[in-house]
């Protein structure tokens, strides 16, 4: 039984895909399929049940699938151990796509500053892959929002920051200063995709307050949420962080009543071997958004 077939049995049951695991692995699917087959042989066994629409876990396949993952978790460490003491030390990151163009900057900045000899590997994605790349190991801390329903995984509020209301310059709602929801009733509506976690807290906020409106786009960055709403399409949710100096044509406004917030979290597995590397990266991490909250409430 060697490691790499371990890798791949693990892929291949994550993935759900021969194809997707060959992918993910950087190897052809004949080759992996071939280290998978030579595993089967070895324990003398089938791992996988092979169907049209895909493949699952035999009972044998789920037996070894946990005690798989811990084994290359724990090889992963030791590997990590002995860089780190080399003093090259590395820490995979995953960040929300409505988080990563407006903290990295800064937190890049701080970490080339005090740690030049750290390999930042960045992975931006949307909440629900990330979660399960830090719960398989391939990811070491996740920057992200909404606390994960994971018992293995631990979560600490970074920073609150306030959900604003992006209107264009050109809407009558733009002469107010604080916007009621009642207000928002029957506009139309620029969101993130299904995916995103900004999206579940403005679908959220929508319904909390019963208002209805229809929603004419569905975006994957914040920033085509502002060109769309710049140009007068609909309104639309923003984390204030988002907010641009030279944002033109949009006019920021908060929300009259409770005002919807979202808190950013940084999320870790309880088990994994955590490094110095990764300690003083957490510690860079908490001191760029204490600024970040010190400048607003300047």
């Amino acid at each position: 039984m060697e490691l790499q077939q371990l890798r791949y049995f693990v892929a291949v049951a994550e993935e759900g895909s021969f194809t997707g695991a060959a992918r993910r692995c950087f190897v052809s699917q004949p080759s992996l399929s071939q280290q998978v087959k030579k595993l089967e042989d070895e324990l003398g066994q089938p791992l996988f049940d092979r169907l049209t629409s895909g493949v699952g876990l035999t009972s044998a396949g789920a037996a070894l699938f946990q005690r798989a993952r811990d084994i290359l978790m724990a090889v992963d460490a030791a590997s990590r151990a002995v860089h780190e003491h080399e003093g090259a030390g590395s820490i995979r990151l995953g960040i929300l796509p409505s988080i990563a163009p407006y903290l990295m900057p800064k937190l890049l900045e701080r970490v080339a500053a005090e740690m030049p000899k750290a390999v930042i590997e960045v992975d931006e994605d949307f909440r629900g892959p990330l979660v399960e790349s830090l719960m398989a190991g391939r990811l070491d801390v996740v920057i992200g929002t909404l606390p994960p329903q994971r018992s293995e995984l631990e979560a600490e509020t970074l920073l609150r920051e306030p959900l604003l209301l992006a209107l264009s310059s050109r809407d009558p709602l733009a002469d107010k200063k604080r916007v009621a929801p009642g207000d928002l009733a029957d506009r139309k509506l620029v969101f993130l995709g299904e995916a995103s976690s900004l999206g579940q807290l403005a679908r959220r906020f929508f319904g909390d307050n019963q208002v209805h409106a229809e929603v004419v786009g569905r975006c994957a960055q914040v920033k085509t949420m502002k060109v769309l709403v710049a140009a007068g399409l609909g309104v639309a949710i923003v984390p204030s962080m988002a907010v641009g100096k030279d944002d033109a044509g949009i006019v920021y406004r908060r929300v009259a009543g409770e005002q919807p917030m979202r808190e950013v979290l940084l999320m870790r597995h309880r088990e994994r071997f955590r490094s110095k590397t990764e300690a003083r990266f957490v510690e860079l991490l908490r001191s760029v958004c204490r600024d970040i909250r010190v400048a607003r409430e300047d």
